[in-house]
């Protein structure tokens, strides 16, 4: 049997036996023709299966509540996505939350084969000294990205008045015996950074492939972790830092008029026929990649491909003349719920959960920004507008100009919230500007004639621990962290 199979099936295993069961028991007896992970290649075949849970970046409440996706009626008869998508408060989402558990069950599942690595590099044969300290280094780096996603769904927001408030189960182990106990949000980031930080000596210049966890990776995360914290002076430290070694951007302008024909076709009912294939841009191989993590297709009616169908009221954010926009939907007529929305078009998984350079960017221009003074303001904008000659079409582009700070980091937060939507980077931005009054934002829309509003201090902001997480916690207990 295939030893990436062998070896991600004893792991799939063994993490549900953690996590998904009150079982403490290891898994006691190898199968018979099969064998455990003893040398570098063995544990590197972790890092190079794209197919293992641990990569996959399932948010899909996260794109629910921001209303980065469409919902129908139907869908809508669910009633943790109803409570999401139209913000209703008397909803208990706890309660209603039995199969939103896969954010959570994923990245513990890449915890798990990090612990692994980490706990047998020493012991791993056929390698160099430098290829065990590179592939330790490369799963620190990576538990630190899985912790920081559950994080950021299921606890509240870090903030110097959220320290001391529950968090996520902290497991160090691979073994099932192992503790986990639900650490405080403070105590949670004080061990990512520390993990970060390992790191970075040892990563390398190059991934073997664009799962693999390279230096230019290692600043993008300590960028996004850091900005997360608001902790503006390091998240410039290490996005410049990033910059350094990767600033490529893609031509979403040159790309759009290599296959103008296919995006001006008019598109009544479905699809025509010529988009049987999909668009498709250099996902995997696009040069902005820091490292690559995809996300579940949802397939359902008015979803094409893998870019997922959007309400109008969404896509009226987007500036016009907005190549990703023309690129990834189309507007038309749905005709089962007499509405329109912006179907997908865009066929190729997209790097939902990576890391990429415009990201960078973004937190380079706001840092600048938030230092504040004509100079730091304006070259904050010549970053945004870097990015924008890349999105924008020219006959349409004009350079975006701020005069004082909160100008400036306002527009690059809805210019970020664009270019990455359907991920958790423009919820990630808005639970943290929630925190200070001065950037905090109300979301309003209209729901059969009615205004609803998503308000920053609503526990929405927050996704309850799904009921079988709460049953089955492991060695330790788990509290919810959300009143409903």
């Amino acid at each position: 049997m295939n030893k990436i199979v062998v070896y991600t099936r004893l792991i799939a295993l063994s993490i549900v036996a953690l996590l998904l069961s009150s079982c403490t028991e290891y898994l006691n007896e190898i199968p018979k023709g099969q064998a455990i992970p003893v040398t570098w290649d063995d544990f590197n075949n972790f890092l190079k299966n794209e197919y293992f849970d641990g990569y996959n970046s399932e948010m899909g409440q996260v794109y629910v509540l921001m209303n980065d996706v469409y919902r129908s009626p139907t869908q809508l008869n669910t009633k943790l996505t109803h409570a999401n998508y139209n913000w209703d408060e008397s909803i208990n989402r706890a309660d209603e939350n039995t199969n939103d558990y896969y954010l959570y069950t994923n990245n513990y599942s890449g915890v798990f084969y990090a612990n692994l690595i980490i706990e047998e590099a020493d012991k791993m044969t056929e390698c160099t000294e430098e290829q065990r300290r590179m592939i330790k280094a490369q799963a620190h780096m990576l538990r630190a990205m899985f912790y920081f996603h559950v994080a950021n769904y299921h606890a509240d927001q870090y903030s110097p008045s959220t320290l001391d408030k529950p968090s996520i189960p902290l497991v160090t182990s691979s073994s099932v015996e192992a503790p986990s106990p639900q650490v405080t949000i403070g105590e949670l980031y004080d061990f990512i950074l520390d993990d970060l930080h390992a790191s970075l000596e040892h990563l390398p210049l190059e991934g073997e492939t664009y799962h693999h966890p390279t230096k230019v990776a290692g600043y993008g995360m300590l960028a996004r972790v850091y900005l997360s914290m608001s902790d503006y002076e390091n998240a410039l430290k290490y996005a410049d830092l990033a910059l350094g070694m990767n600033d490529a951007l893609f031509d979403w302008i040159a790309y759009y008029e290599a296959d103008a024909a296919r995006y001006a076709e008019p598109a009544p009912g479905f699809p025509s026929s010529s988009y049987s294939t999909k668009c498709k841009p250099m996902a995997k191989t696009n040069p902005e990649n820091y490292i690559f993590r995809y996300g579940s297709a949802l397939d359902w009616s008015g979803i094409s491909g893998k870019s997922m169908g959007i309400p109008l009221h969404r896509a009226a954010r987007f500036e016009e003349g907005d190549a990703r926009l023309r690129t990834h939907w189309k507007r038309r007529y749905y005709a089962s719920t007499n509405e329109d929305l912006y179907f997908g078009i865009h066929g190729e998984m997209m790097n939902v959960g990576g890391i990429t350079s415009p990201e960078m960017y973004y937190i380079k221009a706001e840092c600048l920004a938030r230092k504040g003074g004509a100079s730091n303001i304006n070259a904050a904008m010549d970053l945004l507008n870097t990015v924008r000659k890349t999105r924008i079409f020219p006959e349409f582009y004009e350079d975006a100009t701020a005069s004082t700070t909160k100008e400036a980091v306002n527009k690059i937060i809805d210019e970020k919230a664009n270019e990455y939507i359907q991920t958790m980077i423009p919820f990630w931005d808005l639970r943290r500007l929630n925190k200070d009054p001065e950037y905090a934002r109300t979301l309003s829309k209209e729901v059969g004639g009615k205004t609803v509003s998503l308000k920053p201090d609503s526990h929405l902001w927050t996704m309850p621990f799904a009921s079988r997480i709460l049953l089955n916690p492991g060695n330790g207990t788990i509290v919810q962290n959300t009143p409903r």
